[in-house]
């Protein structure tokens, strides 16, 4: 009899879902800013010189493998960024925010984007170890709030700096074209 209720308890009992990437533990349904509740879109790996740099996860507010949708979405999101690599240089680090944000954007969204960008810089002051977990959420009405292992750097309005931020990964010049595809769920 006890055997049958334990089986039934593992039937009927709701599972929580993870996943798990690189070693990385990714929550299926998250919740941000004032209580928006997202899922796991899609997650992949950073890669370098045959090296794992870190783990990228996609959460959005419905699943989406649509770059023009996810971007045109006003809905909340989070990029999360988990470093798996021993050490990142700050100077590495802004040459590839740099570098992303340049090949995605033309001259007049840089121009445009140019103070809150510095701003973003500003948020990454040190170098990236394993173990620490960037979160970049859009929260609507507010911005992107920045946060580095739990502390929360900053927020930096506006939906231009949105979209600018979520196409370095998803843009026509992806950072990594195996992790556009991981974040996309493909």
């Amino acid at each position: 009899m006890k055997a049958l209720i334990i089986v039934f308890a593992l039937l009927f009992t709701p599972l929580a879902h993870s996943a798990q990437k690189a070693g990385v533990h990714l929550d299926d349904k998250i919740m941000i800013g004032n209580g928006h509740v997202l899922q796991l879109n899609g997650a992949g790996v950073r890669e370098k010189f045959w090296f794992t740099i870190y783990v990228g996860s996609l959460y959005l507010v419905k699943k989406s493998s649509n770059i023009t949708e996810i971007l045109s979405t006003s809905s909340a999101y989070r990029l999360q960024i988990d470093v798996v690599y021993k050490e990142i240089a700050q100077e590495n680090l802004l040459e590839a925010w740099r570098d992303g944000f340049e090949k995605n954007q033309d001259e007049d969204m840089m121009v445009r984007l140019k103070t809150r960008v510095e701003q973003f810089y500003s948020y990454f002051d040190a170098n990236a170890v394993k173990g620490d977990r960037y979160l970049l959420d859009y929260i609507p009405g507010t911005g992107i709030k920045v946060t580095k292992n739990k502390k929360v750097r900053g927020i930096i309005p506006g939906v231009d700096f949105k979209n600018a931020l979520l196409e370095i990964w998803l843009g026509n010049f992806p950072a990594d074209n195996g992790l556009k595809k991981g974040l996309l769920g493909l």
